[in-house]
């Protein structure tokens, strides 16, 4: 009888194990997955206005200086900076309109929180230099101000002494907000100042150096407004695939894809050959090769005006391309992967209109440009209107995807964690990208992909199989114990079992890889089944080669020794040069009031900061000289 009731209770206590298993699938299924928390990515809320003079477009909402002045900007994928429209923007010969048709003004002179940009000791204005290999051109006055993300008391955060120029030029006829984690640089290489994602990261205000953005449009569900997120991306925007492309090889160029082709509803080839085509919201317009755009002239029946450099329409030509409603797909892909990506964009993607100043009289025209040569390829706003971009800066690669309409979708945050690095095998050197980290999610988010939760649940039913077939194997070594302690004088029966006794598991681990990254891994190593995740001390990485290895440390902070940073993170300086950043000694910072960002203190989720004055100091330098060609100019680099 002792011996069944042993049975019993061993029994019972591997089928805790497998309960607790099976509930691991379960969970890991319904994508439930606890991870250590932090910063909680930063959705940024959209005007909820259609402005522009070239789209319109869906803008968002930021507030500059103190006291606070709300403007709306248009989101920037190649810039780093914020620009704000100046008052000398608009002149007496402009519209009425011209004010709210620019976003509103940003006036640096009303706050007491602006500091020139001292870097150049006869003017702070400098060329502006962003799309100038498109032909754009313009000067700003460049300094230092508080930038608010929303509306001042609507969550945002606040960051001070932050990059601000303030501009005249219509070639930028809106202001912009960059989002590209890139510092600039007014005097040299070696004085970088760090960019509003650079300082929002410094500050564990956001999870990752990361963006995820879609410009919306008026066609789609009676108008979907834009969508981005800082640190994280939107589960609900989208529809997933399998490419990831890998940053292009020039900074200023990073968004780099290969456009494989580009076809019409009726199967009509659009594009002789592939090319390269570079992602930019700044711009509304599809840069193509002049002998593309000659087929799109002959598909559509569109007309190159030479005066405005647009194919503009009129009425009977609009009418007919509306009728016909066509859509046009965009094939992309990668020279490293087989994998491509569709997106189609129907004609009312195309049907935008343009106004002052670029033409007297408003106008629609179709947004495509002739490229000179292929620096100027570029997939504008226009193509951004029907795809999701997510950009991983600390891993380099970014994904293009196609965007959901499903009008029930309910908005669904996903942070992206920095990425972990995995020490050097001894004696072994490291295979290329063996350290590469999928994005991780935070709990009960869902992944935007299948690659974390197929690879969590293939994990996990893997460790139910191996958990059964163990309960298996020990239910027999039982029955054969039982068999043999009958036979077995009664004096055996006080043997100590304790020595015999070893881990249920026996240490043993699980390589959750995903399906969509082979060369990916993530792994827990932590084998207590007190909890069905193992909590971040206990973590272990899988390398290429199949060997353990313990979790890295955690991300270097400004300030730590350069010996600290882990493979696979960008710095854009080394530990010296943060410092300069930080306490603003820099020849291109702010000195009245120490440099720096405001200080976060205990609030809600977005963190709250404490404001402190500061005095105004004036520059020789007129308002009038943003807009004069004879102004004396530098160049940021």
């Amino acid at each position: 009888m002792l011996p069944l009731m042993r049975q019993a209770a061993g029994t019972h206590r591997w089928l805790q194990i497998l309960t607790l298993v099976l509930t691991l699938c379960q969970v890991t299924r319904a994508d439930q997955v606890s991870l250590p928390t932090g910063p909680a990515p930063i959705v940024v809320p959209s005007s909820n206005d259609w402005e522009g003079n070239d789209g319109p477009w869906s803008s968002f909402t930021i507030e500059i200086g103190t006291p606070a002045q709300s403007i709306n900007v248009l989101i920037s994928t190649a810039s780093y900076q914020t620009w704000g429209v100046d008052p000398a923007g608009c002149t007496s010969t402009d519209p009425s309109t011209c004010p709210t048709s620019r976003g509103r003004f940003y006036n640096n002179s009303a706050s007491t929180s602006w500091e020139p940009n001292e870097a150049n000791i006869t003017t702070d204005i400098y060329d502006l230099e962003l799309e100038s290999n498109l032909g754009y051109s313009g000067k700003g006055r460049f300094g230092f101000d508080d930038i608010t993300l929303g509306y001042l008391g609507g969550g945002g955060p606040t960051l001070a002494n932050q990059t601000v120029a303030s501009i005249a030029a219509k070639d930028f006829y809106m202001g912009i907000f960059g989002v590209k984690p890139q510092a600039s640089n007014f005097t040299s290489l070696t004085d970088p100042v760090p960019s509003f994602m650079q300082n929002l990261r410094a500050q564990s205000t956001i999870p990752s150096l990361s963006w995820a953005y879609t410009a919306g449009n008026q066609y789609r569900l009676n108008e979907v407004y834009g969508s981005l997120v800082l640190g994280g991306y939107d589960v609900s925007k989208f529809k997933p695939n399998n490419l990831t492309f890998n940053f292009g090889p020039e900074d200023d160029r990073e968004l780099l894809v290969q456009l494989n082709s580009i076809t019409s509803g009726d199967g009509t080839s659009l594009l002789e050959q592939p090319v390269p085509m570079f992602l930019d919201s700044t711009v509304p317009y599809i840069y193509l090769p002049e002998a593309a755009c000659a087929v799109f002239e002959s598909t559509f029946g569109l007309v190159w005006d030479a005066k405005t450099e647009l194919y503009l329409l009129t009425n009977a030509q609009h009418t007919s391309l509306k009728a016909q409603n066509p859509t046009i797909t965009f094939t992309l892909g990668s020279l490293t992967s087989v994998e491509t990506v569709e997106i189609v964009l129907p004609y009312a993607a195309f049907d935008l209109t343009v106004s002052y100043p670029i033409v007297a009289n408003e106008s629609r025209y179709f947004p495509l440009k002739r490229a000179n040569d292929s620096s100027q390829y570029t997939l504008g706003r226009t193509f951004f209107q029907e795809a999701y971009i997510i950009a991983d800066y600390e891993r380099r690669n970014f994904s293009v995807s196609e965007c959901n309409w499903d009008a029930s979708a309910v908005q669904n945050i996903v942070a992206i964690l920095p990425p972990t690095t995995l020490p050097t095998p001894p004696s072994i050197s490291s295979p290329s990208n063996s350290t590469q980290s999928i994005s991780t999610v935070t709990s009960t988010h869902p992944p935007p992909i299948a690659a974390i939760a197929a690879g969590a649940s293939g994990g996990a039913l893997i460790l139910a199989f191996s958990a059964l077939m163990l309960i298996l194997r020990q239910r027999r070594r039982k029955a054969n114990g039982i068999k043999l302690s009958e036979l077995e004088p009664p004096s055996n029966t006080n043997v100590n079992r304790a020595s015999i006794l070893k881990a249920e598991l026996d240490g043993s681990s699980v390589n959750l890889t995903s399906p969509l990254h082979s060369n990916i891994h993530e792994v827990s190593g932590n084998s207590d089944l007190k909890s069905p995740f193992p909590s971040a001390s206990h973590a272990v990485e899988i390398d290429s080669y199949g060997r353990k290895w313990p979790a890295p440390p955690s991300a270097v902070e400004i300030g730590e020794s350069k010996n600290m940073m882990m493979q696979g993170e960008i710095y854009e300086m080394d530990a010296g040069e943060v410092a300069i950043e930080m306490s603003g000694i820099g020849s291109g910072r702010r000195r009245s009031r120490g440099g720096g960002l405001m200080s976060f203190v205990e609030g809600d989720d977005w963190d709250r900061v404490q404001m402190s004055p500061g005095g105004v100091r004036e520059m020789g330098s007129p308002v009038s000289a943003l807009v004069s060609p004879v102004s004396p100019v530098f160049r940021p680099r």
